[in-house]
């Protein structure tokens, strides 16, 4: 006997052709009943089942030599030809399948529970007679099997078909349902195709072990959702307006959609499109009228959802009006005359842009305005615009990038553009242009090289007392006018050096030589329309080169007598740009040398030196300085240091001292005792 899951093998002998279906068939599972709760449903199962002849089953002994080669061999007298007697002995086989569970027979189970079977007719399709090694051909069975079952109490009826790997799942199987009842939801839908409420599974195009559940149900209508993309609570006359709808049902359910547009209850547009736009103008609208749209879903079962919309058509555009002020940090805010459609501002104001929008209808009007002075210019407001922004000229004016010829040439002003667009509720739009022309508002740019000894200052190469200076404004330019066209002045600290000049007068002037320090200059430049530009910077002048030493100041600290020692301190100052090493002496006694720094811009450079000098003989102490510079050159300076020193007093001080503590002790008693006990 067969079991319900008909084992079948493929045959091993001479090889499997690689193209070979081993398959073919269908299957269909038709419920007659509603599928309503607790009820008892009756459905009819059919299997239409063929396998190839490569295939064997596990019935007889050794399967894969295919269903031919086994039943000659153990049912037939194995001579390699297959007659219609071994035929009849195999074909009780296919008549006995057991059939006693929807579940076990490959079909099906509804609401968790298998149908029972009330009547099963098997229609046998043995192997055809021929040589054993035939093996184009099939073998096979149908089988109609009536059914019986019952639903439980829930509203929702679960289908679940089984995924076992037995050949009678390879072949697709159809579900019919009594009306109204459709598919609802499967979490395999992938393999499922066909109508709601006929629909086929492919269970071999699932590759796992496991059932496929179904969902099913009784049919409702679609839901819809629709939209209106453009507009708001009216439509513009003369603008397309465009709807979108979404019919929501059972995947498999190919619903219909119809839109209908009406004018005082004509229809005058249709479509089945998800989305279709309507221009009221071409459809004889006019302002005031109302624009009713109607959208119908309906699935395959008749049953249909509705949406409308009922709308006003706007065919006035919204009015505004416009006023620009020039903004300046000098002259204040002046209005600007836009009458010939121009806005003429400087380089260095601010244009203020105010904008007010109104529409008929007393709905909000949005207002937009944007510019090419940049891809990010934009600005939008409702129904009052206040915006503020410069617009200095482009880069297509005299700048630092272009050669110096080029930028020394005059350029056109530069000019962008204003768009306006105002937009009202239903969409109606008004546009308007300015043209925006920047006018020159800035001053040359001044940009000086200032050279000493043909070397550009630097820190490296600073400006040094007692030389040439050179200045050159080959770099300067204006942003529009020629260079030739504009004029300079020149202080230095605080004294004209020459006014109003034209550049080719003084694109290079040479300064006298400056004394060491700071020196303040200012450059002041104007162009053909008198807008100036200034700039002041200070240049710190270092010393000449080489070294100029003095002594700023001599001081000791002890007594000046014969037999004490004193230390002496001198401050020593270098005005010149280059430093020296020196030493303080006295005679033959010298201190270590010590560096004396380089004078700058600031000042010169200082440092303290110290002695210690034991004194030997009376009279002016002798001081000098001794120092060398870098390339080794010794010099010396005496110092007059107005020092004196004096003899020792020997018993003279012994006498002072016996003196001072005698008048010590009569001040003392004085304080003590009173005057008037001395006078008496």
């Amino acid at each position: 006997m067969l079991t319900p899951l008909v084992p079948i093998a493929g045959a091993d002998a001479h090889g499997i052709p690689d193209d070979l279906d081993p398959y073919d068939g269908w299957a269909t599972l038709e419920i007659h009943d509603p599928i309503v709760a607790n009820s008892n449903i009756t459905a009819t199962w059919t299997l239409n089942f063929s396998i190839s002849d490569y295939h064997g089953t596990e019935h007889l002994i050794h399967p894969t030599l295919g269903i031919r080669k086994q039943i000659d061999f153990y049912l037939g007298n194995g001579d390699d030809y297959l007659n219609q007697s071994e035929i009849d002995l195999f074909t009780p086989y296919l008549q006995n399948r057991v059939w006693n569970n929807s579940e076990r027979a490959g079909c099906c189970m509804l609401d968790h529970e298998a149908f029972e079977p009330t009547n099963i007719t098997i229609i046998t399709n043995p192997p055809s007679p021929g040589p054993v090694m035939f093996r184009n051909g099939s073998w096979g069975w149908t089988e109609i099997v009536e059914l019986t079952g019952t639903t439980d109490g829930r509203s929702t009826r679960l289908l679940d078909l089984p995924r076992t790997g037995a050949g009678i799942e390879e072949v697709p199987l159809t579900i019919i349902l009594p009306s109204p009842y459709e598919y609802r939801y499967s979490a395999m839908s992938e393999v499922i195709e066909g109508s709601p409420g006929e629909f086929t599974v492919n269970r071999s195009a699932v590759p796992v072990a496991s059932d496929i559940r179904i969902s099913l149900g009784e049919n409702s209508p679609p839901n819809i959702l629709a939209n209106r993309l453009t507009g708001s609570t009216q439509l513009a006359l003369d603008r397309s307006t465009t709807y979108e709808v979404n019919c929501v049902d059972s995947h498999l359910d190919d619903t219909e959609i119809y839109w209908t547009f009406s004018n005082n209850g004509s229809v005058v547009s249709s479509s089945d499109e998800p989305f279709v736009s309507i221009t009221p103008s071409e459809h004889n609208f006019t302002h005031g009228d109302v624009l009713s749209t109607v959208v119908r879903c309906t699935d395959d079962f008749g049953a249909s959802s509705e949406w409308f919309e009922n709308i006003v058509i706007d065919g006035e555009s919204p009015t505004w009006e416009a006023s620009f002020v020039a903004q300046s940090t000098e002259n204040g805010d002046a209005p600007i005359d836009v009458t010939d459609g121009i806005i003429e501002i400087g380089s260095e104001d601010i244009l203020q842009i105010n904008i007010s929008a109104s529409d008929e209808s007393g709905l909000d009007t949005s207002i937009e305005i944007t510019s090419n002075r940049s891809s990010e210019w934009r600005h939008i407001d409702w129904n009052q615009m206040f915006a503020q922004s410069r617009f200095p000229q482009g880069d297509n004016v005299n700048n630092m990038n272009l050669e110096i010829d080029n930028r020394h040439q005059s350029k056109p002003a530069t000019t962008y553009s204003l768009h306006l667009k105002v937009v009202d509720d239903a969409g109606n739009s008004v546009h308007h242009d300015w043209v925006i022309l920047v006018l020159d508002g800035a001053g040359p740019t001044i940009l000086p090289d200032i050279y000493s000894n043909d070397v550009l200052i630097s820190a490296e190469h600073p400006v040094r007392a007692d030389e040439p200076i050179l200045v050159n404004l080959s770099n300067s330019y204006d942003d529009l006018d020629a260079i030739d066209d504009t004029r300079w002045t020149f202080i230095l600290n605080q004294e004209a050096q020459f006014e109003n000049q034209s550049f080719g007068d003084i694109e290079t002037f040479e300064i006298d030589p400056l004394e060491a320090g700071s020196h303040w200059l200012i450059l002041m430049s104007w162009d053909s329309k008198d807008n100036m530009n200034m700039l002041s910077f200070s240049i710190a002048v270092q010393p000449a080169p080489g070294v100029n030493i003095s002594i700023w100041n001599v001081s000791y600290d002890g007594t000046p007598t014969i037999g004490e020692t004193i230390e002496l301190y001198a401050v020593v100052q270098n005005i010149g740009g280059d430093s020296a090493v020196g030493r303080l002496c006295s005679g033959a006694l010298c201190s270590d040398y010590t560096n004396i720094p380089w004078a700058t811009s600031i000042g010169p450079g200082v440092v303290g030196i110290s002695l210690m000098i034991p004194l030997e003989r009376a009279g002016e102490l002798p001081l000098r300085l001794e120092w060398e510079d870098s390339e080794q050159k010794d010099q010396s300076i005496v110092i007059d240091s107005d020092i004196m020193v004096n003899p020792d007093s020997g018993p003279l001080q012994v006498i002072l001292g016996v003196i001072l503590v005698l008048a010590g002790l009569a001040i003392g008693a004085r304080m003590l005792w009173g005057p008037q006990r001395f006078e008496d």
